[in-house]
């Protein structure tokens, strides 16, 4: 009993030390395509890159301007895919043939955004046309029912 624990990396630890937490992650493809292309991100983006992805995306929120706000919209892009997805990428941005427009840029942004972890990884459920049946709620398009008439509120008087 006095063999040494070897670990996955390949080192030993000493008799009676617990082996080490292991913090891997499975990675899987986040490939996507649009039209024939098929765009490789990072699997998963580094710590700092990840945060600069974020601020990248959140700063378009607070910017008027149109162009910087694509710019910056490339910019993350630029920071998760790999080079050659990149480049294939923003040369379709200019591509008047084979276009991809700013609507399928954004909706790219933010499916790598959930897909690293900043939102909800399910796909949001489709919106309701209303309840299926009565019992199960309402919706805000339903018709609303007429209400009752109530007497204006009097005025405050003065005391």
């Amino acid at each position: 009993m006095t063999e040494l624990l070897t670990h996955a990396n390949g080192t030993t630890a000493p008799p009676g030390t617990p082996p080490a937490r292991d913090f891997s992650r499975k990675r899987t493809s986040l490939a996507f395509t649009i039209d024939d292309d098929t765009f490789v991100p990072a699997t998963a983006l580094p710590g700092d890159v990840y945060a600069e992805f974020v601020t990248l995306y959140n700063k378009t929120g607070s910017i008027e301007n149109y162009q910087e706000q694509h710019d910056l919209l490339k910019t993350a892009l630029q920071l998760a895919l790999l080079p050659d997805s990149y480049d294939r990428f923003t040369a379709r941005l200019r591509d008047k043939t084979n276009p991809i427009d700013d609507d399928q840029m954004s909706d790219v942004v933010l499916y790598l955004l959930e897909a690293y972890g900043l939102r909800p990884t399910q796909p949001s459920q489709p919106s309701s046309d209303g309840p299926s049946s009565p019992a199960s709620g309402t919706s805000s398009t339903d018709e609303q029912q007429p209400q009752a008439s109530t007497p204006p509120a009097s005025p405050p008087t003065a005391s």
